[in-house]
């Protein structure tokens, strides 16, 4: 059974008991970042606001006359506009946001593509035919129509570079693509007009490299306001077509670059791409930091393309030899290094693209292969110049590793073949896939076995591995639960955590020590409900969750969303990070990650979902796979936000009998579970209810 069962399983359970939640109109953080601004038209608005390269030479001599140097740019921007645009204006308060950036349109000419949306919400862009649109004094104006209509074919950005270059020739130019982005594997650009179709990194190197910019020099830079572009796949494909990359690792807010970067860009005639870089990923950290209550994971990076290749090579040592090691039965070392790594692209759950950041690998993998690790580290350092996050452990550049999403692996590596990265690399993975999908490397007999309660608290529970499991361990939960005292046949169990807080000592004995904390969501009128949590990520400095939610009446129009919090020294009873609109992907089908951040506030009415088993048995008293457990219930409670939505982590006051098992992971990404064991969690007298029950009393109270 994969780590990702229990995800899948309660995220298709808010979806099919609320399915009428899709339909509401998402505006999320965009509202303070374009409330100011008219959506229908801005014509009329009165509104104003105002490393070291020594290596090549010919770069360094560029970047010395820089700014004194580039008189001049014109920036294109190839904008997509999809469901962001059609669903929630994302493009349209992009737009706004350029024409009062306050830059200098004698210096900077904004060149603009728009099209691929159903609807705009705005009056300057058509909906029916795809243009070509210039800024001037805060117009959007059309210029001409496009010959090619799908924005998903190279042809058509090829062909808007060409005309953006011969209609505004200048010192220097710069291209800017907006939209969704998929990463290495599944590309950029989601073409709402055309089936959602996408442009391949592979396609996108193409057009670009074909365009006329290319064939007479270069893009000073090229930036993805898009998610997971970061990646140094998409470096290489583009590292001869542009100094300078700017994308992030990780899912972008619906918000995307702050693009009053652009004023400061003319200000500082800070046209070449390091400056340029500088200032944009400067902006853009800024604005996520600034945001207040809710602050997601961001990450931007300016990439260095003059060292991609160096990178690429570091990549491609590390895999010759590991691919090498994996004939010699060193599978599951890499795996536990692997299955380590800081990876992106969860945001919404459990879409696993298996997108993991080069220089945290490199730290995983220093005990194994040390000169290797090396290597990587300082090309990954070397290459990358700039780098604004406030996620732990995002060095700026990621690769696709495939071990998390074993349902789509198979589709993934044959898309991943098709863009003809190193060959190296590309051999590795693919032994890699083939072992961990393989025959199991171990009998795990310890989901016969039941845990012990420690000698020294009441709470602290253990069991044994084995040697062939304890080589084969990649990681272990501590898995609680509660039984639903609501649930006439007594035989559900309500989820309410599932924790990394687990050792495996050099014996093969594996504890964990359950304090009875578990998280509420609370709000400024103390309104409390109990939640059931995720770790999603834990390092030496944090430990981060996911739950899901409810907003709107259970009546009425109602959407579903990811809550995202974590635990750190800061915030030792938890805080909230960020809040995403659920992507509503089939769990076998590929598709981008949503980039819609929500906001729950003062007045909102959220109903919070609870995840209900039947465990299931063996005759003779072990438990069976997860997968056969019967789902009993999905259990909601409704709280109306009064000032601010909270996240607190603490013990009920009444006492409580939970259960606790060990859901281990092998290094081939299953899960066994152990059998079970009673844990008594002191505190006050009780009445025998569960915490649920607890909480749905006083909160009628």
């Amino acid at each position: 059974m994969k780590r990702k069962s229990i995800e899948a399983l309660i995220l298709a359970g808010v979806l099919a008991v609320y399915a009428t939640g899709c339909a509401s109109e998402t505006r999320s953080s965009r509202e303070a970042k374009s409330d100011e601004y008219e959506h229908d038209d801005w014509d009329d608005d009165e509104e104003d606001e105002d490393k070291d390269n020594e290596e090549d030479e010919e770069r360094e001599d560029k970047e010395e006359s820089s700014s004194s140097g580039i008189d001049s740019q014109t920036l294109m921007v190839y904008m997509v506009g999809s469901n962001l645009e059609s669903q929630a204006g994302a493009a349209t308060a992009d737009l706004q946001e350029m024409a009062r950036s306050g830059y200098d349109s004698d210096k900077l000419n904004i060149v603009v593509c728009a099209g691929g949306a159903n609807k705009w919400w705005n009056s300057s862009i058509d909906e029916d035919e795809l243009k070509m649109y210039t800024m001037k004094d805060e117009d959007v104006i059309p210029e001409c129509s496009m010959d090619n209509q799908n924005m998903a074919d190279p042809a058509t950005l090829k062909e808007f570079i060409n005309k953006a270059k011969s209609e505004y020739p200048a010192d220097s130019y710069s291209l800017i693509l907006w939209n969704h982005g998929g990463g290495s594997v599944l590309g950029y650009g989601s073409d709402e007009k055309h089936d959602d179709e996408m442009l391949s990194v592979t396609q996108l190197g193409e057009a670009i490299g074909e365009s006329d910019v290319c064939k007479e020099g270069k893009f000073e830079w090229i930036g993805f306001d898009a998610c997971l572009m970061g990646m140094v796949e998409v470096a290489d494909t583009l590292k001869d077509d542009a100094d300078y990359m700017i994308a992030s690792e990780e899912v972008e807010a619906q918000d995307g670059w702050n693009y009053s970067a652009l004023g400061e860009i003319t200000d500082e005639n800070a046209y070449s791409g390091d400056e340029a870089g500088n200032i944009i990923t400067k902006a853009y950290g800024e604005y996520y930091s600034n945001q207040g209550f809710f602050v997601p994971d961001y990450t931007l990076s300016c990439i260095d393309m003059s060292k991609v290749d160096k990178v690429t090579s570091a990549v491609a040592g590390f895999a010759e030899e590991a691919d090498e090691a994996l004939t010699h039965g060193e599978y599951s070392r890499i795996a536990r290094a692997r299955d380590n790594t800081k990876s992106f692209g969860k945001t919404g759950s459990y879409s696993m693209f298996d997108y993991v950041d080069l220089g945290c690998f490199s730290n995983e993998i220093r005990t194994v292969y040390p000169e290797k690790a090396a290597k990587l580290e300082k090309a990954v350092n070397d290459c990358v110049i700039y780098n604004v996050t406030n996620v732990g452990r995002a060095s700026g550049l990621s690769v696709y590793f495939p071990y998390d999403n074993t349902y789509a692996m198979d589709m993934m590596i044959e898309k991943y073949d098709a863009e003809k990265y190193n060959e190296k690399y590309t051999s590795f993975i693919h032994d890699f896939a083939k072992e961990q999908t393989g025959e199991d490397l171990a009998e795990w007999t310890v989901t016969d076995s039941a845990p012990v309660i420690s000698d020294d608290s009441d709470t602290a529970y253990s069991v044994q591995l084995s040697d062939e499991e304890t080589q084969n361990f990649s990681k272990a939960y501590a898995s609680i639960w509660e039984k639903d005292t609501s649930d006439e046949s007594q035989e559900s169990y309500i989820y309410w955590l599932d924790s990394a807080n687990t050792k495996l000592s050099n014996d093969g004995k594996l504890s964990t020590d359950f304090d009875g904390r578990i998280f509420y969501l609370t709000d400024n009128s103390g309104n409390k409900v109990p939640i059931f949590a995720i770790q999603t990520e834990v390092t030496e400095d944090y430990a981060e969750y996911v739950t899901y939610v409810t907003k709107g009446e259970l009546v009425g129009e109602t959407h579903n969303d990811a809550l995202y919090f974590r635990v750190d020294k800061e915030h030792p009873t938890g805080v909230i990070t960020g809040i995403y609109r659920i992507n509503e992907a089939d769990d076998n089908e590929l598709s981008v990650p949503s980039k819609q951040v929500d906001t729950i506030k003062d007045g909102d009415h959220i109903l919070v979902q609870y995840f209900a088993r039947k465990i299931k048995f063996n005759d003779d008293g072990s438990v069976e796979p997860f997968e056969s457990w019967d789902e009993s219930s999905f259990l909601g409670a409704g709280i109306d936000v009064k000032g601010d939505l909270k996240v607190t982590y603490e013990k009920p006051a009444l006492e409580h009998n939970y259960i606790g098992l060990f859901d281990i992971r092998d290094t081939q990404g299953k899960s066994h579970y152990s059998n079970y064991i009673d844990v008594h969690v002191d505190g006050e007298p009780g009445n025998g209810e569960s915490v649920y029950d607890e909480a749905a009393e006083s909160y009628k109270n």
